[in-house]
C-alpha cells in the first residue's frame, strides 16, 4: 500500500511539472520578461540628449526587471558612425542625421548601411533662421540682399549647420561667396550666436531644435528677433535633400511669432545595429511603447512622443524587429 501511495505522489508531481512546463513554452518569446544587457550612446552628460537616452533606458528596465542598460555620452554626428560600426548597438541621433550616415551624405564621407531605425523619440526639431528685426528682413532673399551677411550656421557638421548650407545652396550662394562680399561665417552654438545678435555683430543664425528653444526665448528677452518662413519649393527641395519633412511652427510659438512660420523639421529617432536580434528590437519597442505615461514625466518634450507618431521615423529604414511591433499595432501597412 505504501508503495501504491509513493508511486501515486510521483505521477502526481511528474504531472504538475509537465503542466507547468506547458504553461511556460507556450508563451511567446516576445511575451517573456527577458533581462536584456546592452548599451545606448546618447548626448553629451547633462545635456537634453543624455536624459532623452536615459528615459529610453528606464523604459527598457521597467518593462525588463533586470536588465542591464547601460548609457554612455555621445553626440548627434558621432553615435550614426558608432551604431553603423557596430561599436555600440544603440544610439540617438536625428533622423537626418543617421539617414545622412545610411548613405553617405554630408558629414560623412562613407555610407554606414547597417544603421536601421527603432522609434521616434522626440517628434519634432524644427529648422529656425532668425534675424535681428531691425534688418528687416522676411525671407532669406531679403537677408542675402540686404548687404554683406554676418551669420551663425552653428557647430560645424551639425544637422543646423548641413541645414543653412543645403538653404544657401538652394539660392546659388557658398560661405565662400558670403565672406568674398566682406560678410562672416561663424560656427557658434545657439547661447554665444544671440550673444554676437545682441551688439550688431551677427545678422542672423540657425538651427536645428525643438520649438520652442530656451535658448531663443532666453534671447529674445535682450534682442528683437524675427523668424524667417520659408517658400514651398525650397522646402521641397531642402527635404528631399536631407531626408527631412515639412512642417510649421505656429503663431505664438514665442511671444514675437505672430504669424505661422513654415520650415522643415526631423524627429530625434533611436537607432540599432542591423544584426541586433529581431527579438530584442521588438522588446526594445515594446517597452518604449508601454512606458509613454513615464517618458511624459522624465522630459517636457517625450510629452509629443505618442503611440501614432513613434513609427514616424523618416527615411532611414526600420530594424525588422521594429517593423513587426508596429505592424502588430496597426501602426504600418503590412504589404
Amino acid at each position: 500500500m505504501k508503495n501504491v501511495w509513493k508511486v501515486s505522489i510521483i505521477l502526481l508531481g511528474f504531472l504538475l511539472l509537465v503542466a507547468c512546463g506547458s504553461e511556460a513554452s507556450s508563451k511567446k518569446p516576445n511575451e517573456q520578461n527577458t533581462q536584456l544587457t546592452t548599451t545606448i550612446k546618447g548626448g553629451r552628460t547633462g545635456g537634453a540628449w543624455a536624459v532623452f537616452t536615459e528615459g529610453i533606458a528606464e523604459s527598457i528596465r521597467r518593462e525588463h526587471g533586470g536588465s542591464f542598460i547601460t548609457v554612455e555620452p555621445g553626440s548627434i554626428i558621432e553615435n550614426p558612425l558608432m551604431v553603423g560600426t557596430g561599436r555600440v548597438p544603440y544610439g540617438l541621433s536625428y533622423s537626418m542625421t543617421a539617414y545622412a550616415a545610411y548613405k553617405g551624405l554630408e558629414p560623412y564621407n562613407q555610407a554606414f548601411r547597417d544603421i536601421r531605425a527603432v522609434s521616434v523619440v522626440v517628434p519634432a526639431n524644427y529648422y529656425q533662421l532668425f534675424s535681428r528685426e531691425e534688418l528687416g528682413v522676411t525671407s532669406v532673399e531679403d537677408l542675402l540682399e540686404n548687404g554683406p551677411l554676418h551669420i551663425s550656421v552653428n557647430q560645424q557638421g551639425s544637422a543646423g549647420e548641413v541645414i543653412t548650407r543645403e538653404i544657401l545652396r538652394f539660392y546659388g550662394v557658398t560661405y565662400e561667396d558670403i565672406i568674398s562680399e566682406g560678410g562672416s561665417v561663424d560656427f557658434l552654438s545657439g547661447s554665444m550666436a544671440f550673444e554676437l545678435m545682441a551688439d550688431g555683430r551677427l545678422d542672423a543664425a540657425g538651427n536645428a531644435e525643438s520649438a520652442p528653444s530656451s535658448n531663443i526665448i532666453e534671447a529674445a528677452t535682450t534682442t528683437n528677433l524675427n523668424m524667417i518662413s520659408f517658400d514651398e519649393e525650397m522646402i521641397q527641395t531642402i527635404a528631399e535633400n536631407l531626408g527631412m519633412e515639412p512642417n510649421i511652427i505656429p503663431a505664438g510659438t514665442y511671444d514675437f511669432l505672430t504669424e505661422d512660420v513654415q520650415t522643415v523639421s526631423t524627429p530625434a529617432i533611436l537607432m540599432v545595429h542591423k544584426d541586433v536580434p529581431d527579438e530584442e528590437v521588438y522588446a526594445v519597442t515594446k517597452s518604449i511603447y508601454n512606458n509613454l505615461d513615464f517618458l511624459d514625466t522624465v522630459h517636457e518634450e517625450f510629452k509629443a512622443l505618442t503611440k501614432r507618431n513613434m513609427s514616424n521615423v523618416g527615411a532611414l529604414p526600420l530594424h525588422p524587429g521594429a517593423e513587426k511591433f508596429f505592424k502588430e499595432k496597426g501602426l504600418l501597412k503590412n504589404n
